[in-house]
């Protein structure tokens, strides 16, 4: 939910509330400023009503409001002594109305002129609660509605233009690049809260960019002083090898050295592809067909598989296309089969199945199956193959974090690596 609806929701339900409780109150004080009117009312009907017969020495019970609003009837002095003036709502049944309905009763007592105590019951109007409820109700709905309209509209004008230098910034920080960063001010704005949060973010920005540039400087120029060397000891040691007086067990341990000193180039240039893929240095995109790649890959591989004997199996149930940068793709795809061709067995196979939504490479193997939280991890090696760096699936796992991926490792019987689009 973005900011602005959440602060017009939280407007609504504040709103909403507030009006509610106000019409509860308010229905409740003006219900209770009728009632007391009506009060009012039956006090002054019961003094006229007595008025008039208090001199009737012949005063005749009257039973029931069929024609009257009132009904007398004789009670002994002691209960008419007990009577004390009494309001109450009541329900009274209307022979016209066929119905019953809400009144205001008052119950008093009286003496006549002859000595005799009655009990009078006088009846108001009808008290029609339910009109009053709706019409409150009609009225609050017409007021909430206007009310709501208000904070939409200062919402969407007055909250939308306080909000606008945060939202710049935002939209500056999601265009922000560590390699493609250039120090220039952010939008000024008067309100201080927006001054101070835009001033910490370019420090942090700067901070942020300056260690980058040091940490890639570094890691490019230590990467490039340990190659120059390790590439003139190897070329020094293959000469040496063409030495006439050297013995054969002589050359085999200056071979075992060469062996070491590429392996040790090829973990440098393992550690500085993974540098630079983990600080994004692969930024351009563009859709490929998977397909392709795969293809192509297998076709370089070919005679590298022959040789080992292992079979390369290509089921191609779909087209798969994907917007990525295109050196990451071939890198992700070539050490998939580099690796499943490395820890596979003697006369192994490889599986590759491609479909709209994935691709997936899976080799038999003489390892069991691997540990899924120390797959990825670095210079992890589950095997004692001197070909391994143990940084392959370090360096896919990158790729595949990068580039809004996904990659899976399952087991049955031969291990299968799944690479798709990262789902949220």
């Amino acid at each position: 939910m973005k900011l602005i609806n959440h602060t017009l929701w939280i407007l609504s339900v504040i709103i909403f509330t507030t009006v509610g409780l106000w019409a509860f109150l308010f229905y409740s004080q003006l219900l209770s400023q009728v009632k007391s009117t009506i009060d009012e009312g039956l006090t002054n009907h019961k003094i006229a009503i007595i008025d008039n017969l208090k001199d009737d020495n012949n005063i005749v019970e009257q039973l029931d409001f069929l024609d009257k609003s009132y009904i007398i009837k004789n009670v002994s002095e002691d209960y008419a002594l007990e009577v004390r003036d009494s309001y109450k709502d009541t329900l009274i049944f209307s022979s016209l109305k066929h119905r019953n309905y809400e009144a205001r009763l008052l119950t008093t007592a009286f003496i006549s002129s002859d000595g005799r105590y009655f009990e009078m019951k006088v009846l108001s109007h009808e008290l029609n609660k339910g009109k009053l409820i709706k019409k409150i109700i009609t009225s609050l709905l017409w007021l909430f509605l206007f009310l709501f309209i208000s904070a939409v509209l200062v919402n969407r004008f007055v909250l939308k233009k306080t909000w606008k230098p945060f939202y710049k910034l935002l939209e500056y920080l999601n265009d922000f690049r560590l390699d493609k960063y250039n120090s220039q001010e952010l939008s000024k704005t008067n309100i201080k809260e927006f001054t101070l949060l835009n001033e910490s973010v370019q420090k942090l920005l700067n901070t942020n960019v300056d260690i980058f540039n040091s940490q890639k400087q570094f890691i490019e120029n230590a990467s490039h002083e340990l190659q120059t060397p390790l590439a003139i000891g190897i070329n020094k040691l293959e000469l040496l090898t063409e030495d006439p007086d050297l013995s054969a067990e002589q050359i085999k341990k200056i071979g075992n050295i060469i062996e070491s000193f590429q392996r040790l180039s090829g973990l440098n240039k393992s550690l500085l592809l993974l540098s630079k893929i983990e600080n994004k240095q692969f930024i351009s995109t563009e859709t490929l067909n998977f397909d392709k790649i795969i293809s192509r890959i297998i076709e370089d591989f070919s005679d590298y598989a022959e040789f080992q004997k292992i079979k390369i199996t290509y089921l191609k149930e779909d087209e798969w296309e994907f917007s990525m940068n295109k050196n990451l793709a071939d890198m992700l795809v070539m050490n998939l089969i580099k690796n499943a061709i490395i820890h596979n067995q003697k006369e192994g196979d490889i599986i590759i199945h491609l479909t709209s939504t994935s691709f997936s490479i899976e080799n038999s193997s003489n390892l069991p199956q691997i540990q899924a939280n120390k797959l990825f991890t670095r210079f992890n090696k589950n095997s004692n193959n001197n070909n391994s760096t143990g940084l392959g699936l370090a360096i896919i796992k990158a790729i595949v974090d990068i580039s809004d991926l996904s990659i899976i490792y399952s087991y049955n019987n031969k291990h299968v690596f799944t690479v798709k689009r990262k789902t949220l």
